[in-house]
This record gives structure tokens, C-alpha cells and sequence, in this order.
């Protein structure tokens, strides 16, 4: 994706000029996000691979050293416990959760741990991870680790020292544009923050980042990913191997596919006015057909965008539908 221009003249007087200088970052420069909140396990043991392959959605078995995966984790009935992103090291697995689902996932997979070899320890704690999302995050890492960022594909990882400190970089692209993770001991964040500051990347906060997610249509665990939903409905379907053996929730998911059976799907919304809150509900000609999951305004427009599950009758670009106000709402297709 290449960088995106915006004139003065598209900003709105209700727009925080910190939050305009943050979104351009995230859209056209780099900016700097502090994921500490994401679950970071390391999972180690002979069997460890191979548990993990049989419990989620993704073909992991094959996956070498330094590469890695999104695959979901799934209940019996397919529906989603949580999207992982997996990356396979020499020794271990590092496995990064949803923010504050990582009890939940170690949990899990002890549960279906029963001879294996295989051990589950939370590094949440004792880690920290800030995140570089934008056009100019690999320029900007690549100062950084001799130019090293830039030749990793989305999902691979090396080892690099950043001014004296031990680091991971992790490409994950999690805001679908690319972006890294970089993981260091908790005692080096902020010395790790005002060094990526200083390079030039931006501080982000909480409310630009949402805005960028969900004008981009990727879906978060709480709103989007919850046991509601299974993989297909959720447009995740491309983190799921249909060719592999069985794991948790294979049948169900493998019969909405050859059956489609799918009945909705995750869209994109866009208001021209006010948006409603996530929970409300949109309907067609009086009758109920969909649900409001997330809702931001964007920094520069000041247009409310959203992201919603509606029965796959409606999912047409540019169908419109009413929210619970009487307000018109637009349809975008995020597949």
C-alpha cells in the first residue's frame, strides 16, 4: 500500500489535530502503538506444533523456523475463541493472543493437553510489545536493524539488537497494511518508545487506532470475534486450511464451505450522520437483518464508519439499510 495524501482541506472543525496528525501517521508515515495488552505466550515441547495444529484452524505443522501463521482458535460447534498469530522458533512457539485473552487460550489448550509434550508459559508480564504500523514502518525499522525489516515477509521474525537491546520483530501487517511487532523485556519499553519517537514515528492513541480498524474492516476480539461467530462469517476464512487433518470444529466448518451454508457475513458501514452504538440493530423494509458491532469517526471527514454482521441477502456493495434511528447506512463488502 503506498502512502496516501490528504489536503487541509478535508479536515473537520470537530477533529483533534492530534488525532489528524496520528492517523495521517498510521496512513502515510509511521506510527507507534503500544501493545503491551497482547497476550504473548511461549509454548515449547516436542508435541507443541503439533497440539496446536490440531486444535485451530491453520496448517502450522509445516511451518519453519522463523515463519509464522494467523490461524483461529475454535469451540466444537467452529465458533471462534480467538484469532492467534503463531510464529515458530528454534526452541519454541510464540503465540500472540487477543489483548487480555491469554488465560483463556493457555487454558484451552491445557485442557485438550493430555500425554503430550507440551508446556505453556505467559510472558504478558515480564514482556512488553510496541507495535510500527504505516507505509514508512519498514524505512523507519530499518535504521533501526540494518536494514533487516524490510526483507521480512508478513508473519516472519528475527532477532535483533536496537540500541543495545535484545529485541523480536515480528511482521504482522495487524492493522492490514504493514506493521511490526516488537517485543522486549518490560524494563526496556520506554526506552524503546522515545528511540522509535525519535526516529520518527508518532505516538498513536486508542481512538485513531480504532478508527483505522475499522474503516480497514479487520475485526477485534470483543466486538467482531466472539463465540457468536464462526471463521466464515467473520471473513477469516483465509486462515483456514481445508486440505489438512482434523482440529477442533473441522466438521462444522468444512460443511458451511461445501454446503454454503453460511447465513452472514462481516461488512463494512459508513453513515452520513451519527452512528449508533455498538448492539444496535439495521433492518430492510421493517424487518431486522443485521447488528452494529463496532463504530468510529474518522479523524479527517468526520464520517462514522462501522462494522456489522448482516444475513448474506444484504451483503451488496452499496445496498442501504436503516439503524435503529432511522438512519441511513451503506453497505461495504470487505471480501
Amino acid at each position: 500500500m503506498g502512502p496516501v495524501v490528504h489536503s487541509d482541506i478535508d479536515l473537520v472543525e470537530s477533529a483533534s489535530p492530534t488525532n489528524v496528525e496520528e492517523y495521517r501517521a498510521l496512513t502515510s508515515g509511521a506510527g507507534l502503538i503500544d501493545r503491551t495488552d497482547v497476550g504473548r505466550l511461549e509454548i515449547s515441547g516436542e508435541d507443541a506444533i503439533d497440539l496446536l495444529n490440531r486444535l485451530s484452524t491453520n496448517e502450522l505443522a509445516t511451518l519453519e523456523v522463523g515463519s509464522g501463521a494467523a490461524t483461529v482458535l475454535t469451540t466444537n460447534k467452529g465458533r471462534i475463541v480467538d484469532l492467534l498469530h503463531v510464529h515458530r522458533g528454534e526452541v519454541a512457539l510464540s503465540v500472540f493472543t487477543s489483548p487480555g485473552n491469554q488465560n483463556r487460550v493457555a487454558e484451552w489448550i491445557d485442557f485438550y493437553t493430555f500425554v503430550e509434550d507440551v508446556e505453556v508459559e505467559d510472558k504478558s508480564i515480564e514482556t512488553a510489545m510496541l507495535s510500527v504500523g504505516g507505509p514508512g514502518s519498514a524505512s523507519l525499522l530499518d535504521m533501526l536493524t540494518d536494514g533487516q525489516a524490510s526483507l521480512l515477509r508478513v508473519f516472519e521474525r528475527l532477532n535483533a539488537d536496537i540500541a543495545g537491546v535484545q529485541s523480536e520483530v515480528f511482521r504482522s501487517d495487524f492493522l492490514g497494511s504493514t506493521s511490526y511487532d516488537i517485543v522486549v523485556q518490560a524494563s526496556n519499553k520506554d526506552m524503546l518508545s522515545a528511540l522509535l519517537i525519535e526516529k520518527g514515528a508518532v505516538a498513536v492513541g486508542a481512538n485513531t487506532i480504532e478508527a483505522v480498524r475499522v474503516e480497514r474492516g479487520i475485526p477485534a476480539f470483543g466486538n467482531e470475534l466472539t463465540e457468536d461467530y464462526n471463521p466464515h462469517e467473520a471473513n477469516l476464512v483465509h486462515h483456514v486450511s481445508f486440505s489438512k487433518g482434523c482440529y477442533i470444529g473441522q466438521e462444522v466448518i468444512a460443511r458451511l464451505q461445501t454446503y454454503k451454508k453460511v447465513s452472514k457475513f462481516l461488512v463494512g458501514l459508513r453513515w452520513d450522520g451519527e452512528g449508533p452504538t455498538a448492539g444496535s440493530f439495521l433492518s430492510h423494509d421493517g424487518k431486522r437483518m443485521g447488528v452494529v458491532t463496532s463504530s468510529a469517526r474518522l479523524p479527517l471527514n468526520g464520517q462514522v464508519v462501522g462494522l456489522g454482521y448482516v444475513r448474506k441477502d444484504f451483503v451488496d456493495e452499496g445496498m442501504t439499510v436503516t439503524d435503529e434511528s432511522g438512519n441511513e447506512v451503506r453497505i461495504k463488502v470487505l471480501v
